[in-house]
């Protein structure tokens, strides 16, 4: 190429020096030339100084042209040879390891089935995983965002973990209360386990450690994602029964704990299977199943079922006109059941979800009703509840109304009474720091306080303030299921407090919460109250 253009460059210079001294001696000579000649003299010069300004532009172009070819090449050449010396370092790179690092599997046991050719010893499985069949290796990826997570390239196969740890700080007023005690709980400990065996597939495993101190399972489940109108989950879950418990998770609670009915009648969780879905474009969630009946203790001991089921609507989800209403949220709930074999039930309590009746349970929180050492659960048992619930902006309201009737007896009777018993909350909170709530979820503060990262932000605080009320029917003094002396059998209580979030995985409740009974209720054996006080300081790590 370069031998091709030199030539032309050269000849093209020649042609315009001979066309240079071919018009010259065109031109007359000063002695021969005439007035009349003078102007065509004067014209042949412009063209002559046009032509030569044009020939040393195109001299000046394959000047460049040559200089950016031979940096083409020279680039060329340069990353030829660092391709070369590479291939030479790959080829040689096996050899290097092979001798430097021993086999980091042993050899497969030897394994045949019957019928099987001699060719391949090794199992099915691992014999389509050699071929790079269904089980052919893939790429894991770790991720942190809400818990640390491992998935593949393809999203296929994920297993997230994540960590909720709470720590209790009480205080109660009076401080002379028996058994309630002031001091320092922890109501929560919990280890998830959840992810994907391909989006067919979802599951969950979690444990807990609760103030009772024991560790038990908590959750294990697997969701069948077939649509996300219809899926079939099986397994210990929640169970789909009242606003409160089925919506969001404790660590997102606006207060402390749930309100009083589903505090003390809520099914928490139970083993059973459901079918559950989203409809019309999200506005419609429902969730309808069969579950074992687990009422109170780590196992269950009857022998029906209940039948539970959850309806909630957000009519203007999608709206464009009214985008304000778009996250309100309108249902009702009930569950329909039968206790067979009678089982002891829990004393009513104002701020602890427990499954057991144990010292550490009864010292963490007030209690305002007692059944006898005679009483148990045995018979129907059912519930209705309707909820609303609103978020906008920094916003979040959320109210349930809650009705019910258990049955109970008496040792040596076999004619169970029923308790009807009815509940109702409302509760109210702001962010007023400006951030926004959809639902109930994780909080990111505009501003997080993390002085080791230069965040000297607040964090986010969010006021909130609850109304709480319960009321068991006359029944249960009348039938000497309780004594009128020492319980009450309706109770009114507020929590009014302050939410920090620090940053988006820690959060601190600051609580005060007063109980109003509508008859003095025993607080230790010298002393009776209408009112009870506890002041509660609840710390937070969910990630």
């Amino acid at each position: 190429m370069a031998r091709r253009r030199r030539p032309i460059r050269d000849m093209l210079v020649v042609l315009a020096v001979v066309s240079a001294f071919e018009v010259r001696a065109q031109q007359p000579s000063d002695a021969e030339a005439s007035p009349a000649s003078e102007p065509q003299g004067e014209v042949l010069d412009d063209r002559l100084r046009k032509l030569e300004a044009m020939n040393r532009a195109i001299v000046e172009r394959l000047d460049r042209s040559e200089r950016e070819r031979l940096r083409s090449e020279d680039r060329y050449r340069s990353l030829e040879s660092r391709y070369e010396d590479l291939l030479k370092r790959l080829d040689a790179k096996p050899d290097a390891e092979a001798d430097a690092l021993p086999d980091p599997l042993p050899p497969r046991p030897a394994f045949r089935e019957p019928g099987r050719q001699p060719d391949d010893d090794r199992p099915r499985g691992l014999a389509e995983h050699a071929r790079g069949g269904a089980f052919a290796d893939r790429l894991l990826i770790g991720a942190f965002g809400e818990g640390f997570g491992l998935k593949t390239e393809d999203d296929e196969y994920q297993l997230r973990f994540r960590v909720l740890d709470q720590t209790d700080f009480k205080v109660f007023s009076p401080g002379n209360q028996i058994p309630a005690s002031s001091g320092i709980y922890i109501p929560r400990v919990r280890v998830y386990f959840e992810g994907q065996l391909t989006r067919l597939f979802q599951y969950e495993v979690s444990i807990q450690r609760s103030v009772e101190g024991v560790w038990d399972l908590l959750d294990g489940n697997v969701d069948v994602n077939i649509d996300p109108r219809f899926k079939v989950k099986f397994g210990r879950t929640l169970v789909p029964y009242s606003y409160d418990w089925y919506d969001h998770l404790e660590q997102y609670f606006i207060t402390p704990e749930r309100s009083l009915f589903p505090l003390n009648f809520g099914l928490s969780r139970s083993a059973g299977l459901m079918a559950h879905g989203r409809l019309f474009e999200d506005r419609v969630q429902y969730a309808v199943g069969g579950f074992d009946g687990h009422l109170v203790g780590v196992a269950d001991n009857n022998s029906t079922r209940d039948a539970v089921s959850y309806l909630n609507a957000r009519p203007f989800a999608q709206s464009e006109r009214w985008p304000w209403l778009r996250n309100l949220n309108l249902g009702v709930s009930g569950y329909l059941g039968q206790q067979v074999r009678p089982q002891k039930p829990l004393p009513m309590r104002t701020s602890l979800q427990s499954s057991e009746n144990d010292e550490a349970a009864q010292q963490a929180t007030s209690l305002f009703l007692a059944f006898n050492e005679d009483v148990y659960l045995l018979g129907g048992h059912s519930a209705l509840a309707a909820h609303v619930a609103w978020y906008v902006g920094g916003l979040s309201f959320e109210a349930e109304w809650q009705g019910g009737r258990d049955h109970y007896a008496r040792a040596g009777s076999f004619q169970p009474v029923s308790v009807p018993v009815s509940g109702n909350h409302i509760t109210a909170s702001y962010f007023v720091t400006g951030e926004k709530v959809t639902d109930r979820s994780r909080v990111d503060p505009l501003r997080p306080f993390d002085p080791l990262r230069n965040g000297w932000g607040p964090g986010a605080f969010e006021p909130f303030a609850r109304y709480s009320g319960l009321r068991l029917g006359e029944t249960v003094f009348k039938s000497g299921l309780s004594d009128p002396n020492v319980w009450t059998n309706s109770i009114g209580m507020t929590d009014i407090g302050l939410n920090w979030y620090p940053t988006s995985f820690i959060k601190i409740y600051f609580d005060w919460q007063h109980a109003m009974y509508g008859s003095p209720v025993m607080l230790n054996k010298d002393l009776r109250s209408n009112v009870n006080d506890l002041f509660w300081i609840r710390g937070q790590l969910y990630y």
